[in-house]
């Protein structure tokens, strides 16, 4: 008798959780979906907007983040990875929901999916506040997030001279290539693109006399685009970081898309790679050791 009403007041729980929890979906722009999830993919997820029978589907990469109705993430994003990495590097302040600035020197974010909290801790305390993450409106960080600016200054300008460099070596390797033979072995035109590669290199060298015409033009690229970096973060607030608008229907000032060259690149890789490693692993699991 008491086994039948324990189940029996498990069964009535479950199903009055169920009915009573609620799924929010914060999308990169700031607007939220509020409903019930069905199911996700790689790609996509299924929820069922609350006063509505009709099942949804959303993209994931419009997707910041989604928690339920118990402050409980259900799904973060890599934008929303990749905000935290940088916020927790410098100091700054934040703005909670309900309208609190707090200032801090370090900042620690859980990266738990049950209920995450933000620690703060300032010069004279090393934790001065312990707030839940889902009460936190923005967090923007000071001054010294113009050092991550610069920081992709110099990216930037790496990369322009490295496709100097390599365009201006292509040119030279075609005007030489006009020497080869057509059946020119395939050592004599990597020679060729060698002298060619060599040659280039030598006009970014600075102190030769025969050469180094280059140097001055290179090292224009690297002020010139860490200033522009500097100019475009400041312009579009890009030290800003929103986590909860304060109305529903409002948006963000500005996407929390974050623009991350190496998780794109890894990305594709790996979605090159795994139709590949799908018809290895049958032929995997079949070997000996």
């Amino acid at each position: 008798m008491m086994h039948n009403f324990l189940s029996f007041f498990i069964f009535i729980s479950i199903s009055f959780c169920q009915e009573n929890i609620k799924h929010i979906v914060i999308n990169l722009d700031g607007t939220s979906i509020v409903g019930l999830v069905d199911s996700m993919k790689t790609e996509s997820v299924f929820i069922t907007p609350e006063n509505d029978d009709k099942q949804t589907s959303l993209n994931l990469n419009d997707v910041y983040y989604i928690y339920n109705s118990f402050g409980k993430l259900y799904y973060i994003s890599p934008n929303y990875e990749d905000r935290l990495n940088l916020i927790e590097e410098r100091s700054g302040f934040l703005i909670t929901t309900s309208g609190d600035t707090l200032d801090y020197t370090t900042i620690e974010i859980d990266r738990r999916m049950d209920e995450p909290y933000v620690y703060l801790a300032s010069e004279d305390n090393e934790l001065a506040h312990k707030i839940s993450l889902f009460d936190v409106h923005l967090i923007r960080i000071d001054a010294s997030y113009m050092e991550h600016s610069v920081r992709r200054g110099c990216i930037t300008g790496i990369c322009l001279v490295l496709t100097g460099l390599t365009l201006q070596s292509f040119s030279y390797y075609g005007d030489r290539s006009e020497n080869l033979s057509e059946d020119a072995s395939l050592f004599q035109k990597a020679k060729t693109m060698g002298g060619a590669l060599g040659t280039s290199i030598m006009n970014f060298i600075p102190g030769l006399s025969s050469a180094g015409q280059q140097y001055q033009s290179v090292t224009i690229f690297f002020p010139v685009s860490s200033i522009g970096w500097m100019i475009y973060d400041h312009y579009f607030d890009k030290r800003t970081h929103y986590i909860r608008p304060l109305i529903r229907e409002d948006q963000f000032p500005h996407s929390m898309y974050w623009f991350n060259p190496g998780r794109i690149v890894k990305n594709r890789i790996k979605e090159k790679l795994d139709p590949i490693t799908k018809k290895l692993k049958p032929i995997l699991d079949k070997l000996p050791f």
